[in-house]
């Protein structure tokens, strides 16, 4: 009897040592491993900057609130307001390259193309950047000529500004240039600096070209052009997507669209 109760209390214990080696390892499973490297574990930090506005002459604004700053990238956040004195601050931004957005109405779209974000404790400070309001100035009854190599591109800009009025504070012109009447300032072949609206008169103005000026053009090729009212300092940005130099102080109502063979 005693050697039957002992036979039974050794398989009682063999049981309990075969369960227990039963037991998976504590090691951790692939979910487990997944969870370190999921990207809401990565570091995150504020974005901060500085914004200054301007009227379409470039004199700068008493207030600089309202400019609303937003991320383009592959992760978002929370959009930021500009306070009084120009500042913003985006929160909690995970690491990463975004695109800083700003608008505001009556100001031209401006962009920061490829910004590097490392977050953590210390802040990425973005660039200061100023933005122009959008310009009142438009354009109308948009010519052409061509005589030999030479273009004269004739118009008129409203509103009229009284004689006297300073070379800074004139209005300007820009002309776009393109190879179908879809050309707008975001869809364009080329482009040339802007042309100051001359004070007084009419507000008609010209602008004197060569055609040795538009190299993207072939001579005898059909070439489109408008004209947009433009701020008296360029503010501007280079898309990374189409690598066009975008010009945000534009006024967006075009002129009428013209065209003329390339000599």
């Amino acid at each position: 009897m005693q050697l039957f109760s002992r036979f039974i209390l050794y398989v009682a214990l063999l049981v309990v040592v075969m369960a227990c080696g039963a037991l998976p390892a504590e090691t951790p499973s692939p979910a487990d491993t997944l969870v370190t490297r999921n990207p809401s574990m990565d570091p995150k930090g504020d974005i901060t900057g500085f914004v200054t506005l301007h009227d379409e002459f470039g004199v700068p604004k008493p207030d600089n609130a309202g400019m609303i700053v937003s991320l383009e990238g592959e992760r978002t956040a929370f959009p930021a307001s500009t306070r009084p004195e120009g500042r913003f601050v985006i929160g909690n931004v995970f690491a990463g390259k975004y695109n800083l957005s700003y608008n505001k109405n009556n100001y031209g779209n401006y962009k920061l193309i490829n910004i590097s974000h490392s977050g953590g404790l210390m802040s990425t400070i973005a660039e200061p950047v100023s933005i122009w309001e959008t310009p009142k100035t438009k354009i109308a009854d948009l010519g052409v000529s061509v005589k030999g190599l030479s273009l004269t591109f004739t118009g008129m800009a409203t509103p009229i500004q009284p004689t006297g009025t300073s070379i800074d504070h004139q209005r300007r012109v820009r002309l776009f240039f393109g190879r179908d009447e879809k050309i707008t300032f975001q869809r364009y072949v080329s482009s040339f600096n802007q042309s100051p609206v001359p004070p007084g008169g009419s507000g008609n103005f010209t602008v004197q070209l060569s055609a040795d000026d538009l190299l993207e053009f072939k001579p005898g090729e059909r070439v489109y052009v408008v004209a947009y009212g433009i701020t008296a300092i360029e503010n501007a940005y280079v898309d990374p997507d189409s690598k066009l130099k975008i010009y945000s102080g534009v006024n967006p109502e075009p002129s009428n669209v013209v065209s003329f063979l390339l000599p």
